[in-house]
């Protein structure tokens, strides 16, 4: 579990990958991604339970990108925890390379891909499902959203949901940094207006300064203790966090440093830290085990008339003993 001072190293750090793979890209969303870099590095590196040498290990927290353009952010997370190289760093964007544009299944670590906005919290809602009902298994869901996707009615249909099922093991993380692709995003840092919405839906939220490391991990902490809901983290940030010519500065979405203001850039962080982050390792559990029952056979009378629908719905509930991971 790192310290205060090693979260802002590799926070440092962090950013140095974004920049340099981006600017070696010549491509990607190197400012989306320096908002959220220090709410995410004390996620990876003080409150994530994962095994990195076995991503598919079913004890393993999940991480979802839904602002799926912060991909750089994703894989300098896993340089900085020694799990991709600088030189794997390089290969960014470029065909065949693991590490594209948006999370894609070829980097090991992507939960979902994320290429299209709005679907992570949805897709993280059934994650989140599943381990407390199916797998019964502690492992949390971390949910990251960009401001401007929530703007989307999928994410509210996923909220309502999360809800319902007192998804305690779900948080969400709503990286407010203000502005969107073209335009500044319907509410501005106006946090309470998220706060306000997302509570009426029944959420615990905590609302903080997206840069500030204290409130980062107080916001973390009460997530994990409270019970019978999920929690969103909404947090106020500044697009470009980091370096000056870009925080809060219009115009700079999805585009990549060149070279001589990625030397400036690089000048403002300072000299990248020798620091690999560590991540804390999951319990050992076994999900729950359900065992098979052979399926009675359907009790239909020749003759007898019944709704489609009806007869559908009795043979999945007769089939789920046989099949009982099926929802």
């Amino acid at each position: 579990m790192a310290s205060t001072e090693e979260l802002q190293q590799l926070a440092t750090l962090v950013r140095h990958h974004i920049l340099t793979s981006t600017s070696e890209a010549g491509s990607g969303h190197p400012t989306s991604s320096l908002s959220a870099t220090d709410l995410m590095t004390t996620l990876f590196f003080k409150y994530l339970h994962a095994d990195t040498s076995n991503p598919q290990k079913p004890n393993n927290d999940r991480v979802i990108f839904s602002k799926g353009h912060a991909a750089p952010l994703l894989y300098a997370l896993y340089a900085a925890a020694g799990r991709v190289s600088e030189e794997e760093l390089k290969t960014l964007r470029k065909l065949g390379s693991p590490l594209q544009g948006h999370p894609m299944p070829q980097f090991p670590y992507t939960e979902a891909a994320t290429g299209s906005l709005g679907q992570g919290l949805s897709i993280g809602v059934g994650i989140a499902l599943a381990a407390k009902y199916l797998d019964h298994l502690p492992y949390q869901t971390y949910v990251l959203l960009g401001d401007g996707e929530v703007a989307e009615g999928s994410v509210w249909e996923a909220i309502q949901l999360a809800t319902y099922y007192k998804l305690d093991n779900l948080t969400g993380i709503i990286d407010v940094n203000r502005l969107g692709q073209s335009q500044e995003t319907m509410y501005g840092h106006d946090v309470d207006a998220y706060a306000k919405r997302i509570a009426s839906f029944g959420w615990h939220t905590e609302v903080i300064d997206g840069h500030s490391l204290k409130e980062i991990d107080h916001a973390f902490t009460k997530a994990l203790k409270t019970e019978g809901k999920p929690t969103m983290i909404i947090a106020k940030t500044q697009k470009g966090k980091g370096i000056s010519f870009l925080e809060g500065k219009d115009g700079w979405h999805g585009k990549a440093l060149p070279a001589d203001k990625l030397e400036v850039a690089l000048q403002e962080l300072g000299p990248a830290p020798k620091i690999t982050g560590m991540v804390q390792k999951p319990e050992d559990r076994k999900p729950a085990v359900q065992t098979p029952e052979e399926a009675a056979p359907p009790s239909f009378q020749l003759g007898e008339k019944i709704a489609t629908r009806k007869a559908f719905g009795l043979a999945l509930a007769k089939l789920v003993k046989k099949y009982p991971q099926v929802v």
